[in-house]
């Protein structure tokens, strides 16, 4: 008998641990690919992305074909936001063939490519009827990125890796670490701020709730360190789509409150501090830092202590009982009384000529000098776009010349470089929209507009539905605008962390779960024509995850190639550099990186001959592309081969007129 009795706990225990794999699983899904590549500089570089990537379809792969994971049950606008992404890596792909860098282009098919395994693995957690644990990792994922920048700024001594990326970027006062970009942390705290209020106020248990809201002082003061204007107005388009989808309102008002004091009294500590402010280093800032460190956890408590509170006095009835959220008719009808009220309001005190005077000084890009230069709320109080208005209006022209086609993906630097007067370098368009209108044609823009639209919408239209107490969709709603926003006025698509916790979040919104979250939803179809589906269905996983996984390994050659090489020139071994960067320049034929590695390993060994060669190779490869036209100069001018050298350098500057390196 005891030996029966052991047996039988000890299942029990086994079988109620088992319980808890799903769920934990679904956290960490949402979670830990945000962490992961946040602290591997934001998942920007090819090597993290598309490695990431891998492993990620290959769990994908795996899972499903095993029934380990759930198969996905995505709504209509689901399967159409799949069938967008895929086509529009399967186009990206394509225009490889005439874009002017076909290495940049497929780094971007591999940001695509991840994107799709992100929200399959996303609509797998919600079939297993884990929506909110998948959202919730999300948050949690946001908050600890936007709490170590946060921390950086009090404690720079403790984070070397904060201070070089600070003087990399020569931006000390805007917190930039560990994503490198000061409107991507912004951004991860504008999505997590909306998010975690949202949850709190339809949270089932009183810990989560006061967990949810617990981190949103750390948020506030994170995107204030930032001076990003964009992530303010993100985060300002969040609280509100906050306010209009998610229900019952009394209650999402009522849980703002305990937030927005904790927010204050953080913000108004950090900003007495002109060290922290400005960013000083030593000491001051260390000190200053400590005492708000001190106020943010007492402001975190008791944030976390009055949610706690309030829900437990739901939970006992000791509150009011809310009325239900109105119909959508009624909240429309509020909602556009309101707009009409406000626009009445505003002609009134003259804002249509104070919006002419902003818009016109949107547009001047030499008001940026001084905005980059302005710190704190002289920053915040410019209008000023740095230069968005000249890039966005570069991508429409770019995309008006190549409705159809487009220039390609990967293409846009190349072909904004010689057009670009007054505004500084860029790399991407700030702007992923109209990024890919330019790169791909208007088809490429619209394909975009639908993979983060539809979820948009699908949220925004559920949580006015009279039933939006039981949508999950209308949770992540308010994010979804935040990310939306932040794509659209800027380039945090590159920042994979980024974009990964918006398709996360985006499945949640595009995705059914299970009737019976109980029952494991990988039951086995009955009858002829059920087997002939699910013959279908795994065929094309199989092949959609293998094409995934070959796409992201290819994407993998050059740069692992050319970080073997650096890693090895600088052990001292050139001899290895060369060999290793001439065998990725084989094996991925398309990309110029390590062709100019090369030349560089050679140029250091003294074979000007082979170093010129190499870097001649790769202006063939990249021919519009003014790096290696400059590096063939560099190497033809040690060379004594003057005019050849004048000719390359003649070519950088024809493609890279306004750069200050290649001024004359």
């Amino acid at each position: 008998m005891p030996t029966a009795t052991a047996t039988h706990a000890r299942l029990d225990a086994l079988e109620h641990l088992s319980r808890w794999v799903p769920p934990v699983g679904a956290f960490l899904a949402g979670g830990g690919p945000v962490v992961l590549l946040g602290f591997s500089n934001g998942g920007y570089e090819v090597a993290t992305v598309a490695g990431y990537g891998v492993a990620l379809w290959w769990l994908v792969l795996v899972g499903f074909l095993t029934g380990a994971l759930p198969r996905p049950a995505p709504t209509t606008g689901g399967r159409v936001v799949l069938g967008s992404l895929l086509a529009l890596a399967v186009w990206g792909g394509i225009s490889l063939g005439w874009s002017a860098d076909a290495e940049r282009g497929l780094t971007e098919v591999a940001r695509m490519v991840v994107a799709g395994g992100t929200l399959l693995l996303g609509m797998s957690a919600v079939r297993a009827g884990h929506a909110r644990v998948l959202a919730g990792g999300v948050f949690a994922g946001l908050s600890a990125i936007v709490a170590a920048a946060v921390l950086s700024r009090l404690q720079p001594d403790l984070f070397p890796a904060a201070g070089t990326t600070a003087e990399f970027l020569a931006t000390r006062e805007r917190t930039s670490w560990p994503l490198n970009y000061w409107n991507a942390i912004a951004a991860a705290g504008a999505m997590a701020l909306p998010l975690g209020i949202a949850l709190a106020a339809r949270a089932r248990h009183t810990w989560t709730a006061a967990l949810a809201v617990a981190p949103v002082p750390v948020l506030v003061l994170g995107i204030a360190f930032t001076l990003s204007r964009g992530g303010i107005v993100a985060a300002a388009c969040g609280l509100l789509a906050l306010l209009l989808t998610v229900a019952p309102r009394p209650v999402v008002l009522r849980t703002l409150v305990g937030p927005a004091i904790g927010a204050a009294t953080v913000v108004g500590a950090a900003w007495r501090s002109p060290a922290l402010v400005d960013a000083t280093g030593g000491a001051a800032q260390s000190d200053a830092g400590g005492r708000v460190i001190a106020v943010a956890i007492l402001a975190t408590a008791g944030v976390a202590l009055l949610q706690a509170g309030w829900t437990t006095a739901d939970r006992a009835w000791w509150t009011p009982r809310l009325p239900r959220p109105r119909g959508r008719r009624v909240v429309a009808a509020a909602v556009a009384a309101a707009v009409v009220a406000v626009v009445l309001a505003a002609v009134v005190a003259g804002a249509p000529d104070r919006v002419s005077q902003a818009w016109d000084d949107f547009r001047v890009p030499t008001v940026s000098a001084t905005v980059a230069n302005a710190g704190g709320s002289d920053r915040l109080g410019s209008i000023s776009g740095n230069g968005r208005y000249q890039v966005w209006s570069g991508a429409w022209d770019a995309a008006s010349a190549h409705p159809l086609a487009g220039i390609g993906l990967g293409s846009w630097e190349s072909w904004w470089n010689p057009r670009r007067a007054d505004t500084g370098f860029v790399r991407n368009a700030h702007s992923q929209p109209f990024e890919l209108a330019a790169e791909l044609g208007l088809i490429g823009g619209l394909l975009f507009l639908a993979v983060v639209g539809i979820p948009l919408l699908s949220g925004l239209v559920s949580g006015l539905r009279r039933r939006a107490l039981a949508s999950d969709a209308a949770l992540v709603a308010p994010a979804l605008v935040a990310f939306c926003v932040a794509l659209l006025i800027d380039w945090n698509w590159q920042i994979s962390a980024f974009a990964v916790a918006g398709m996360t979040l985006a499945a949640v919104a595009v995705a059914r779960p299970h009737p019976d979250a109980t029952t494991a939803p990988g039951a086995a179809p009955s009858g002829p024509s059920g087997r002939r589906r699910a013959m279908v269905r795994t065929v094309a996983i199989a092949l959609v995850s293998v094409g995934s996984i070959a796409v992201l390994s290819t994407a993998l050659v050059a740069p692992q190639a050319v970080d073997a090489s650096r890693a090895a020139a600088a052990r001292g071994d050139t001899t290895e550099a060369a060999a290793r960067a001439a065998d990725g320049a084989a094996a991925a034929d398309f990309a110029a990186s390590p062709l100019l590695q090369l030349a560089t390993v050679r140029e250091q060994q003294g074979r000007l001959a082979a170093a010129a060669s190499a870097a001649r190779a790769a202006t063939r490869r990249t021919p519009d592309d003014w790096r290696p036209w400059f590096v063939l100069a560099r190497v033809e001018t040690a060379r004594g081969r003057d005019r050849q050298a004048v000719t390359a350098f003649r070519r950088a500057r024809q493609l890279n007129p306004n750069s200050k390196l290649l001024a004359p």
